[in-house]
């Protein structure tokens, strides 16, 4: 479970303090006709990798270098993980592991860390959770001296949904160079970032394949690219940021498809260690009352920009945009490359649904739906069927590298809105829609 996939893809020729976070928008009440469903795989186990696993397991002094970096940073990862935390929520040892870490991403060493946290996947979940949330809080928050001062720069991202008519189009989209200064400004206007902090937008429209594509260590590089550019007098090249950007995959949508396509904002935030605004409250209670307003000034943002940002996707707004917008939570990069690719597959799941339950002619309340988890060439794939008696309505599967157990759970909300008899929980679902253990879903 909890897979984390080693992002794949060629670039193009050359030319610890968390943001706050809050739980995604709710789900828009229409569902899409059809977004692509050929998602690309982003992890391959070489045979390196394989090696590594054996060796992990084998008695053997010949270890190169690069297994030993392996091993021992999973060794350290299970037994920070086994650890109990302390008043603090910090385990002996983690102080250790999160400068290691470090070191990895400042070395651009992605193969050490994808391969420990391949070990871990299959040997220890623990130590797994506890080394992706490692890697990708180092690779999001970057802690850097400029003169006698230190400075905490943050990479973020807003993922939105997008309803159009035909599609977006790449060479459209944040053309209009003042709307996207004016949006880069309204999110400080807003509330959304300090005022003392300076907050820059990358100028392009990030494709999910491209936010997939991006590891550990080019996320922190672009973190550096970002510092530099944001605190040197001198005009700075941001050659991380610029390899980012490796463009869209073609489309196929016609021009009358309805289509609802996910896209990414990438920004940067750089501010001072001590800006009360990031500070979050010691007390619980005060605590959920200071996420529950900066979500609240994300509503309001996201209603007030609509305008904005269908300007900056097809040059018009309004009603002759034809283009909906449906915003999630602003978050650091990989919390919110997760709500924004869970909320995308979702919404992806139910389409597949209502399509299978039209083409049959049954309705939701006419089935049954069942959940499993499964493994397609070593990734979790997360399944469903929809059964009316003994006959299999419809049938989808999606990959999944989040939490397991909360994606089930999310999952069942989702399936259970359109309205189905009732949900049920099996171990797996074999070649014919036939379920293996089935039983009652669990209340969660």
């Amino acid at each position: 479970m909890n897979q984390p996939k080693r992002p794949q893809g060629k670039p193009q020729a050359p030319a610890s303090k968390k943001s706050p976070a809050a739980k995604p928008a709710a789900r828009p009440a229409d569902k899409p006709q059809g977004p692509t469903r050929d998602k690309p795989r982003t992890h391959v186990a070489t045979d390196a990798s394989r090696r590594r696993q054996f060796n992990a397991h084998a008695a053997s002094q010949d270890l190169d270098e690069d297994e030993q970096r392996v091993l021992q940073m999973v060794a350290l990862a299970s037994a920070v993980g086994a650890g109990t935390p302390d008043a603090s929520g910090r385990r002996t040892g983690q102080e250790e592991l999160e400068r290691m870490v470090r070191n990895t991403l400042r070395q651009r060493d992605d193969d050490t860390l994808y391969e420990a946290l391949e070990q871990l996947h299959y040997d220890d979940q623990r130590g797994h959770a506890l080394l992706r949330e490692v890697a990708e809080e180092g690779a999001d928050i970057i802690v850097l001296r400029r003169g006698e001062k230190e400075l905490e720069i943050n990479a973020f991202l807003i993922p939105l949904l997008v309803r159009t008519r035909g599609g977006l189009r790449q060479a459209q989209a944040l053309a209009d160079g003042d709307a996207f200064d004016a949006l880069r400004a309204s999110l400080q206007d807003a509330g959304l970032e300090s005022k003392r902090a300076r907050v820059v937008l990358v100028h392009h429209l990030y494709h999910p394949e491209e936010i997939d594509a991006l590891s550990y260590g080019e996320v922190e590089a672009m973190n550096r690219d970002a510092f530099a550019s944001l605190t040197d007098k001198k005009i700075m090249s941001v050659p991380a940021i610029e390899r980012s950007m490796r463009g869209w995959p073609d489309s196929a949508f016609g021009a009358d498809d309805e289509v609802l396509e996910l896209r990414f904002l990438l920004g940067f935030s750089l501010k001072d260690l001590d800006d009360a605004f990031y500070a979050i409250p010691a007390d619980e209670a005060a605590a959920d009352a200071y996420f529950e307003q900066r979500a609240q000034r994300f509503r309001q943002w996201s209603e007030q920009v609509t305008p904005l940002m269908q300007q900056c996707l097809v040059g018009q707004s309004g009603e002759a945009a034809q283009c909906q917008l449906h915003f999630l939570y602003q978050d650091l990069f990989h919390g919110a490359k997760r709500t924004g690719n869970s909320e995308y597959r979702t919404l992806q799941i139910l389409s597949e649904l209502e399509q299978g339950l039209a083409e049959s002619g049954v309705d939701a309340a006419q089935v049954t739906a069942i959940l499993a988890v499964g493994e397609d060439e070593g990734e979790t794939l997360l399944q469903v069927v929809l059964r009316q008696d003994q006959r299999v309505v419809a049938r989808v599967g999606q990959v999944i590298d989040e939490d397991l157990q909360e994606s089930l759970f999310e999952l069942a909300d989702a399936v259970a809105s359109l309205g189905v008899a009732a949900l049920r929980l099996a171990d797996g679902i074999d070649a014919n829609g036939v379920a293996v253990r089935e039983r009652d879903f669990p209340a969660a």
